[in-house]
Formats: structure tokens, sequence, C-alpha cells
């Protein structure tokens, strides 16, 4: 059974009858169908986006901060 996780997104395939049991007495799971790939390589495409925006935000943060001059 597939699950996903409203508070982060994410989907997860649980396979153990205890933890599915608990899942869908939780209130922040959801029971939803298998993901198709196509939809698991989107995610990945997005996640990676987003990985790759945050790294060039540090860049320009390290590269500014080292372009002030430090006052002593």
């Amino acid at each position: 059974m597939w699950f996903l996780n409203q508070e982060t997104g994410c989907t997860w395939e649980v396979t153990d009858q205890e933890l599915v049991l608990r899942l869908q007495a939780s209130g922040h799971y959801e029971q939803v169908e298998e993901p198709q790939p196509d939809e698991t390589k989107q995610e990945a495409a997005l996640t990676k986006a987003q990985t790759v925006k945050n790294m060039k935000r540090t860049e320009k943060t390290q590269v500014k901060e080292e372009q002030e001059p430090v006052h002593e």
C-alpha cells in the first residue's frame, strides 16, 4: 500500500500490516494509488531543480561575503 505524508508531500510504500493500520488511523497520512514512474521522475526533477536553486543561492551568499571588506 502507498501512503502520502500530507505534511511533507512524500509518498511511501508500506508493506508492514501493523504500520498500515497505524498510518490509516493517523490524520497525517492518506492512502494513495501506486505512483506512476513518470510522476516519480517529475518529482525527482523538481527536487533536483530546487537543490540547484538552493546551491546557487548559497554560492551567491559566499561570493558576497568574500567581497565585503573586513573592518578591523
